[in-house]
This record gives C-alpha cells, sequence and structure tokens, in this order.
C-alpha cells in the first residue's frame, strides 16, 4: 500500500520481455482534490487560433479545392448532344436531327425544331438563334429562330460566315464566276448589303476571336472591309506585287506570306505598311498567333514570337503552340496536335516564353473566357470534376462534379454558365 500523495511501483505477472519484471504505476490522490476551474482564453490566444483557422482555409482554397456549397448540376438530361450554345436565359442542345431550348434552372424544355444534316449554333442578340447547317449534298443554309419560341424567323440557302453587330454575314451560292458576299439582318434576314468578290481575292484567316472587319488581299491591293456596311474603309497598295499565298489577321495587324516566303505587315486600323521580312522558317506547316504584343508563327520546327512593330524576333520554341493571350505578362499555349482541348496547356509569359503556370493534373476543356480556362479532372471512378483555372492565380475554382462520365466532355460557356455534354447525358452549372 501506499499513503496520500505517494506513488507506488508493484510487479505485474506476465508482463513485460521475457527474463525482465514489468511494472504498474499506480498513483494515489486525495480524496479532496477537485480539479483546477478552467481559464478563459486570452485575447492573443484567440487571435492565434482564429489565424490558424484561416491560413487552413486559404490553404485548401489555393491548394485547387475550393468548392460551392453543391457541385451537383443545376439540370441534367440524357440525350445526345452533338451541337452546344447559351445565352442569359436559355441552354440549346442539337442531337437526334432535333434542336431543343432549355430553361436556365429547372431545366425544362421550351421547344423543339427539326434540322437536317450536320449543325452549329449561333445565340444571337434580340432572342435570336442562328443554325448553321449543312445536308448530305454539302448544300449549306442558315436558319435564324426565335430562341423563346423556337418559331423561323427566316431562312436562306447560303453559308455562315461570321456575325458583326446586327447582322449575319453570308456568301455564296456562286454567281457565275464570282461570290457574293452578303450582309442580312439578324432580326428579318432583309439584305442590308451585297458585294461581289473575285475569285482571285484572297480573304485573311482571322486567328482570334471574331472581328466586325475582313481583310481581302487584292491583286496589288490590301483593303479591309467593314462588315456591318459592306464598305471597303481601308485600300492600301501592297508592298509586294506577287500573289499571295496566305494572309491571316492577328488582332489589328494583318500579315501577308508572298510566293517569295515573304512576311508583309499592315497595321488594319489605316492600312500602312509596319514591315516586311523572311519567313523564320520554310516548311510545310505555316501560320500565325496572337501572343499578346507580339505575332507568333508556328512553324515545322516549333514557335517564333516576332515583334509586332519591327518583325525582329523576341524568342522561340521548339514546340508548336496555339495561344490565345490574357495580359501582358500571362498567356494560355496548348501544342497544335493537342489543341485547348487535350493535355498540355500552359500558361506562358508572353514577353519571354517562359512557363508560368500549369494546370495539371487538370486537363483543358476548350473554353478560354478571360483569365478562365475551363478544365476538368477525374474525382473517381466514373466521376468528374469541374473548374476554373485561373491564369493569373494558378489556381483552380471547382465549379460541378458529373456522374458516370468516363471520357472529356465537350463544352461551351456564358458569362454566368456552363454546358457539357457526354456520351448520353448533358447539364448545365453556374460558373
Amino acid at each position: 500500500m501506499t499513503r496520500g500523495n505517494e506513488v507506488g511501483v508493484w510487479p505485474a505477472g506476465s508482463t513485460g520481455p521475457g527474463g525482465r519484471l514489468g511494472h504498474v504505476i499506480e498513483i494515489e490522490r486525495d480524496s479532496d482534490w477537485e480539479p483546477p476551474e478552467p481559464r478563459p482564453w486570452s485575447r492573443r490566444t484567440r487571435l492565434i487560433a482564429t489565424a490558424l483557422v484561416v491560413a487552413a482555409a486559404a490553404g485548401v482554397y489555393f491548394a485547387g479545392v475550393a468548392r460551392p456549397s453543391s457541385l451537383a448540376p443545376m439540370f441534367l438530361r440524357v440525350g445526345t448532344a452533338e451541337a452546344l450554345a447559351l445565352d442569359d436565359s436559355r441552354a440549346y442542345v442539337v442531337g437526334g436531327n432535333m434542336v431543343r431550348a432549355y430553361a436556365l434552372g429547372e431545366g425544362n424544355q421550351l421547344w423543339s425544331v427539326r434540322v437536317v444534316g450536320l449543325s452549329s449554333l449561333i445565340a444571337l442578340d434580340g432572342d435570336r438563334l442562328a443554325v448553321a447547317t449543312v445536308d448530305v449534298g454539302q448544300r449549306p443554309s442558315v436558319e435564324v429562330l426565335d430562341a423563346r419560341t423556337g418559331a423561323v424567323v427566316w431562312h436562306r440557302q447560303t453559308r455562315f460566315v461570321t456575325v458583326a453587330g446586327d447582322i449575319v454575314v453570308v456568301n455564296g451560292p456562286a454567281e457565275g464566276d464570282q461570290v457574293p458576299l452578303r450582309g442580312l439582318s439578324v432580326h428579318d434576314g432583309s439584305p442590308r448589303w451585297t458585294v461581289a468578290l473575285d475569285p482571285t481575292v484572297t480573304v485573311a484567316n482571322n486567328s482570334g476571336p471574331p472581328r466586325s472587319s475582313q481583310v481581302e488581299v487584292w491583286p496589288g491591293h490590301l483593303r479591309v472591309r467593314d462588315l456591318t456596311s459592306g464598305r471597303v474603309v481601308v485600300d492600301t497598295v501592297q508592298q509586294t506585287t506577287g500573289p499571295a499565298e496566305s494572309a491571316t489577321v492577328v488582332d489589328g495587324t494583318a500579315l501577308v506570306v508572298d510566293q517569295h516566303n515573304m512576311i508583309s505587315a499592315y497595321d488594319t486600323g489605316d492600312g500602312h505598311p509596319l514591315w516586311r521580312v523572311p519567313l523564320p522558317v520554310v516548311g510545310v506547316y505555316s501560320a500565325f498567333g496572337d501572343c499578346g504584343r507580339l505575332i507568333c508563327h508556328i512553324n515545322d520546327r516549333g514557335t517564333v514570337a516576332l515583334d509586332r512593330l519591327s518583325g525582329q524576333q523576341v524568342w522561340r520554341s521548339t514546340k508548336r503552340y496555339l495561344s490565345v493571350p490574357v495580359d501582358e505578362e500571362h498567356m494560355f499555349v496548348a501544342e497544335t496536335f493537342n489543341g485547348f482541348d487535350g493535355p498540355g496547356t500552359t500558361v506562358l509569359d508572353p514577353r519571354t516564353g517562359q512557363v508560368r503556370a500549369d494546370p495539371a493534373p487538370w486537363q483543358a476543356l476548350g473554353v478560354i473566357n478571360g483569365a478562365e480556362l475551363l478544365v476538368w479532372r477525374y474525382d473517381g471512378p466514373r466521376q468528374q470534376l469541374l473548374g476554373l483555372f485561373d491564369a493569373r492565380s494558378a489556381h483552380t475554382r471547382i465549379i460541378g462534379r458529373a456522374d458516370g462520365w468516363i471520357v472529356p466532355p465537350t463544352c461551351v460557356s456564358s458569362p454566368r454558365h456552363v454546358l457539357c455534354a457526354n456520351a448520353f447525358d448533358f447539364a448545365v452549372w453556374p460558373r
């Protein structure tokens, strides 16, 4: 036995390693002992605890796992989706030779209209939806619907080109040796202007978002046409008399490559020549991309960044990059064979070509809005997470989860929503 407040050590049978004595420690205390009263946290302790909680929450967010209260879609519907579009109020889906409209929110179907052939959808202002179709006979057509009811507003047997303000720009069918370019009213399809283009005219490709003007290379001349009015607003003499092999518009710069493998650059604002230099690499593949203050030439050996004002080389890479600039310090790039809907998308510094951020293990879904790239990754068997990767912060904000999806979805987005489709269903999430 022990007396009050003493500690006793006792042998314990069958405890401890063989050949050694195990011990049990007993502590006896006075029967009238009471635990001390708990002391309240000091102000300093509370501040430290709060800081730890905030730091932990920030760590979770900046690790790319910040999530909304619910990752479930606003609605999900079963069915194939071959083409997608969004506006402020509705989601549009083409599948099974039908165009269907769904209300954003509950997802109830508003209307459906039959289409024939391969279709693409263009959401227009003024509650209009354009459906550009190519049928089995390779005949193109454009149909504009009332987006609220699905009623056909107007239809033309022609090829869709672009939208410029309240004008739908189309071309064809050919009339003799000429192909007419027309501007039709979005609201009723009435012709606003018509221009006959000679077959020798080279229309410049546009590298980047749609523009309200079109650059045309005529024999000996470069012209800029305002697509809202059809008028030529710039007409300048070319730096070379040889025929154009290709022409591309990169932001406000027109680039014409001639048969001598020379690049001639023009300002599309007033048409004045900027510079004329040889192609950095002459080969099978040649294209131009927007690299912010620079122009990127993509070729057989990689990417060469040229100064937009002088044409001088600034940097080069052995990778062939597609590019979408964000600001002067950030630019999304993807290798040409993968594009922005696969692995390999990164963020470069457009001034130096150095990598600044990588969304991996997230993969790109081909949708860029400002500084955000829509991305996805697996979250378990037959589950996918959707997120928005920010080029500036290099953080991914999770916006949704899809159950049962096993392949990368096809997606479109608007400022407020994301619409994605898999093999057998489609769903909408808020951004």
